[in-house]
């Protein structure tokens, strides 16, 4: 019996997977949780094979994005993790695929497709919902940002201007801009609205690229 552990901040959510896994034959959902506190909770005291996730949940002890992830790889290497959520960022989609998880869904796939994630994905090739899938085409093209390049977009979600990011560099405010503008085409991020989003979502720039 493969045992699972779902977290998602949506009562609905938990309810309506949790009703899907119960008819699948040889999988049983051992416990349930709203938050990061609640999850890390969960998984010291209940033993589970894979844990379904929401990526935004709130944030508290373990830590932010693929971090999050990274740490539960760390401290339970064998561990399945299938990544439901709401983001519809290809860049943090794209990221995602690259954290060592067995899934990624948008929870506007088809649930038909969790119980393709659960039974055919793997962390060396995840399985990609067909909703996330058209996400993720329009964004990266699996280049990701050099690192003077992520160093400049980190310097500047934090509030430095090109002007200051150039000071601090010694280079020129166009070459900056130049690098600004190359990271984000690389990460399918549009314009400064979807950077700060994106920002906000993963803690730090730097932790998957």
């Amino acid at each position: 019996m493969v045992k699972i552990i779902l977290a998602d901040d949506q009562p609905v959510i938990i309810s309506g997977v949790r009703q899907y896994i119960e008819q699948m034959p040889g999988f049983a959902v051992v416990a349930t949780a709203s938050s990061t506190a609640e999850l890390t909770e969960r998984l010291q005291d209940t033993p589970c094979d894979m844990l379904i996730t929401e990526f935004s949940l709130p944030i508290n002890r373990i830590g932010r994005g693929c971090a999050l992830f990274n740490q539960l790889k760390r401290d339970y290497p064998s561990l399945e993790l299938i990544v439901l959520t709401m983001i519809d960022l290809p860049a943090v989609l794209y990221q995602l695929t690259n954290c060592g998880v067995k899934g990624l869904l948008h929870k506007s796939d088809e649930i038909a497709e969790l119980g393709r994630a659960i039974q055919e994905g793997s962390q060396a090739t995840p399985y990609i919902g067909k909703s996330a899938l058209r996400l993720l085409k329009k964004g990266p093209d699996g280049r990701l940002p050099t690192k003077r390049e992520a160093e400049v977009l980190k310097m500047y979600v934090v509030g430095n201007s090109l002007r200051e990011i150039a000071d601090r560099l010694n280079k020129s405010v166009k070459t900056v801009g130049l690098q600004k503008a190359s990271a984000m085409k690389k990460m399918g991020l549009r314009n400064d609205i979807e950077l700060g989003r994106y920002s906000c979502t993963m803690g730090r720039i730097d932790q998957c690229v």
